[in-house]
């Protein structure tokens, strides 16, 4: 079984490539119809649908009063994006993402102040209907904000009714794709973990939080390596703002289920670490080359540390 899962897994990343770059060709033909900038595509298109991963977990945990594993899952999906993913996929695509519009800025400042609203739920201890309705608003105004405020992109493509509906289809499946795909890469190395007997802890830490972050990484190399750069930073930005907002709220509204006070903590101070770190870059270094790459990946080596007991910190 062990020779099934590697191949099993080896094959799914090769999928994830070669279909990531199909989603970037789709997502680059529907901005370009519908007048999107690539800040704005990459939230609205790209962000959204790579995080329907994030989605289906919350949703089903939140269903069977999990509401700390939803909790848990969006916070974990948040420090993976910000630190690996990024990190990767910046030393993945040899490119260095340079900021040059105010969009990310305002995207990332988006990302610390709905990233405060869960540290209410440290602070009670659960879930709640307040919570989620906040969340939801909150995600209505950051989607509107930005497509208003991002500059439109010069080159608009008339296309008719019937071309659009066929591109947007091709866009739906080609997403539904990278989803699939990305459930047997993370089944496969749950398998080969287990076969090592690599702790639970760990395998919930890296692999499941990197597997359910697996469609932003592969779209992001792709929108990297075609010079994409605000799509790639809207996707990945996007992703975690749609995780905070979006799904946490919508997991708010099914249930009210208590949240480990401690997990919730420690999964806070790296969210927030994190989300600061890359603001602080965004303001002013104004570009993310591999020696940022390197410090984000550390940061989620500590993370994991965190994971495994052997915290630098004190919660």
């Amino acid at each position: 079984m062990l020779v099934v899962d590697v191949i099993v897994l080896l094959g799914s990343l090769f999928l994830l490539g070669v279909i990531s770059d199909r989603v970037i060709r789709y997502v680059t033909a529907l901005s370009k119809i519908f007048g999107l900038s690539e800040m704005a595509a990459g939230f609205i298109l790209l962000s959204i649908s790579t995080s329907l991963p994030e989605l289906t977990v919350s949703v089903i945990a939140s269903i069977i009063g999990e509401g700390g594993l939803s909790l848990g899952n969006v916070l974990g999906s948040n420090v993976a994006n910000l630190t690996v993913i990024m990190g990767l996929a910046v030393i993945l695509s040899k490119t260095t993402i340079s900021i040059e519009e105010e969009s990310p800025k305002e995207l990332v400042q988006f990302l610390f102040l709905s990233s405060i609203v869960p540290l209410f739920v440290v602070q009670r201890g659960s879930l709640s209907l307040a919570l989620g309705v906040v969340l939801l608003i909150l995600f209505v105004y950051f989607g509107v904000t930005v497509s208003k405020k991002a500059p439109k992109i010069d080159t608009f493509q008339s296309a008719n009714r019937k071309d659009k509906a066929l591109l947007s289809l091709k866009f739906v499946v080609s997403i539904a794709f990278v989803i699939a795909v990305s459930k047997f890469t993370v089944d496969s190395s749950v398998s080969v973990a287990e076969f090592f007997r690599i702790p639970p802890s760990v395998i919930g830490a890296t692999i499941v939080g990197l597997g359910t972050s697996l469609p932003e990484l592969a779209t992001t190399i792709q929108a990297l390596k075609k010079g994409l750069l605000n799509m790639a930073l809207g996707n990945l930005l996007g992703s975690c703002v749609t995780n905070i907002t979006l799904i946490l709220g919508a997991s708010s509204l099914i249930t009210f289920s208590e949240v480990n006070i401690t997990a919730a903590g420690g999964f806070m101070f790296f969210v927030l670490l994190s989300t600061l770190y890359v603001w602080y870059i965004i303001g002013t270094r104004k570009s993310i080359d591999r020696n940022v790459a390197y410090v984000l990946i550390a940061i989620y080596i500590l993370f994991v540390l965190q994971e495994l007991g052997f915290s630098l910190f004190v919660f």
